[in-house]
């Protein structure tokens, strides 16, 4: 009698495993390629690259004034006593300095307002896919960049998602281009 039962047991234990599984909805998003395509992002990137347009024309400002001096030391340095030389030498010399400090904190400046302006994108793109799971009943939402396996029965959730953020189209993500 144990053995009919054990045995019963162990044929039904798959049976109640599938039945549990039937109910269990994953899909999976494009996260990187939503995010690119929102409107918002665009405007980001455009304040972005007006900002680092301005950096870039103060290094070229800075750049510019740099080779003049050097020009000048260049013509003058063979005329010059040793007090003046050692003098405009500092010159450039911090000069150069001011260039590499300007440089890197217009890098650092640039990289905080990119997190800024992204953050408020990126939470609106997280709540979303939040509110389309909880309404379409996925038990999970994975990024198809971050997947190591995706079955062909996978659900793509990433329409959904495109259309409760109203986007039409869907920017392509060239991977090289990231790479850079």
């Amino acid at each position: 009698m144990r053995k009919r039962l054990f045995l019963l047991f162990i044929l039904a234990a798959p049976l109640a495993a599938f039945a549990q599984n039937a109910n269990v909805k994953l899909g999976y998003i494009d996260i990187q390629t939503l995010f690119m395509s929102m409107p918002e992002t665009a405007a980001a990137d455009s304040a972005l690259k007006k900002s680092a347009n301005a950096h870039e024309a103060e290094v070229k400002k800075m750049e510019d004034e740099y080779t003049r001096k050097l020009v000048e030391f260049k013509e003058g340095e063979a005329t010059w006593d040793e007090t003046i030389k050692k003098n405009r030498m500092e010159e450039l010399q911090t000069l150069q300095n001011r260039m590499q400090n300007y440089y890197q904190q217009a890098q650092t400046s640039l990289q905080q307002k990119q997190e800024q302006m992204q953050m408020p994108i990126l939470e609106k793109l997280r709540k979303t896919i939040n509110e389309v799971g909880a309404e379409n009943g996925f038990l999970y939402i994975f990024d198809l960049n971050m997947l190591q396996f995706k079955s062909n029965d996978a659900i793509d959730v990433t329409p959904f998602v495109q259309k409760k953020l109203g986007i039409k189209t869907l920017k392509k993500i060239d991977p090289q281009a990231l790479g850079k």
